[in-house]
């Protein structure tokens, strides 16, 4: 049996740079049965040795809404921009123009999410996002709020 992390990679792929990841990263508004089903479809086409985007759900447009702002958008594109790594947080403010700390909870967040992964490198964090593009899907309904789940 292989080593795992906390995270249940094996120990080879500790380093999120050691990881196999596809070229596209798919963020979508879904609910979680739908999501769940989803990852299902996705593990049976990857057995057959099929390519699929990862895929990253949030369960309201509203909370999509509430991560994906204006400027962690921005960073995001940064980030593509550089061939998916920054050489740190603080270069990464630097290119944005922006302040360390609100640079640096922006990275935080969407590494929590599963938006991006954070390499620690000595004294440095290194955010890192593997994906060549990054596709937003949301499907907006008649007579349905932001706040409301996904339609099914």
């Amino acid at each position: 049996m292989t080593d795992t992390d906390h995270d249940g990679w094996p120990d080879k792929y500790r380093d999120p740079r050691d990881r196999p990841h596809p070229a596209v990263l798919r963020v979508t508004v879904e609910r979680f049965d739908e999501a769940r089903e989803n990852t299902l479809e996705v593990a049976d086409a990857a057995t057959e040795g099929e390519s699929s985007p990862a895929v990253v759900s949030f369960a309201t447009v509203g909370e999509l809404r509430k991560i994906l702002t204006d400027r962690r958008i921005e960073l995001l594109r940064a980030l593509l921009n550089t061939d998916g790594a920054a050489e740190s947080i603080s270069a990464l403010a630097d290119e944005l123009d922006r302040d360390y700390r609100t640079v640096h909870g922006d990275v935080s967040l969407l590494a929590d999410y599963g938006l991006l992964f954070v390499v620690d490198e000595g004294q440095s964090k290194r955010p890192y996002l593997p994906y060549e593009r990054v596709h937003l899907d949301v499907d907006l309904v008649g007579g349905e709020s932001s706040e409301e789940p996904a339609p099914a």
